[in-house]
């Protein structure tokens, strides 16, 4: 009886702590996510995504784990230092890149003060898909319960605070293209952010494994030769 308890009280927390995942990490599962096509490798594509956050993006949300510094040392980014300075105004290079918008602007506007979005990618069920299909979300609420620019049928509850920043839902069928695109800028850009070193990893694993690759053939034709006049 005592065990049953002990199982009962395991499964119990399990489920409380996998619900609890869940909502953190956003999505809502009735619609599968879209694919975003995005190369954190891409250059041009990581500048257009920081573009288009410091356009639209920065006015609610802050990327404070990003320094103006590192606009300048990360070789995917790589501005100029006349661009960074026109980027920070008055900030230094060490400032990380934070949202003008104070906390008390942002409770009356949106309830809450927007959230960081350093490490937004992973910190969401979906990472860069997430990303890419919340700004490509906006619907009509077929219901009429929820108001225009307000319903994304990728959040959960599928209302959502966040106005919609793309003007997805007013666009015009000749403007969706373009506007995809957009998304999947910005979402490589904070899929890039969050880990500004995965490409250096990525060319340092290629040498590592091709090292590997040498040492094993050279240690296998040092056990033939060693062990070639040994009768087995």
């Amino acid at each position: 009886m005592k065990m049953n308890r002990i199982f009962m009280f395991v499964f119990a927390a399990a489920g409380l702590l996998a619900a609890s995942f869940a909502s953190a990490s956003g999505g809502d599962d009735s619609h599968p996510l879209k694919k975003a096509n995005i190369d954190v490798s891409d250059n041009e594509q990581i500048r257009r995504g920081l573009a288009i956050f410091t356009d639209i993006c920065m006015g609610c949300h802050s990327a404070k784990y990003l320094t103006y510094q590192n606009l300048l040392s990360y070789p995917e980014i790589g501005l100029s230092r006349e661009e960074v300075d026109d980027l920070r105004g008055e900030k230094s290079l060490l400032d990380g890149m934070v949202s003008s918008l104070g906390v008390e602007e942002a409770e009356m506007s949106y309830g809450k003060m927007p959230p960081d979005l350093s490490l937004i990618v992973p910190g969401r069920r979906g990472g860069a898909n997430y990303i890419y299909s919340l700004l490509t979300g906006y619907e009509q609420d077929p219901e009429g319960k929820i108001p225009d620019g307000d319903y994304n049928i990728y959040f959960p509850g599928k209302r959502i605070g966040m106005p919609d920043p793309l003007s997805w839902l007013d666009r015009e069928v000749s403007d969706t293209p373009d506007l995809e695109q957009q998304a999947e800028d910005v979402s490589a850009f904070l899929a890039f952010i969050s880990d500004p070193h995965q490409n250096e990893r990525h060319r340092i694993g290629y040498w590592v494994m091709a090292f590997l690759v040498l040492l094993t053939w050279v240690l296998w034709r040092l056990k033939v030769e060693v062990w070639k006049d040994v009768k087995h």
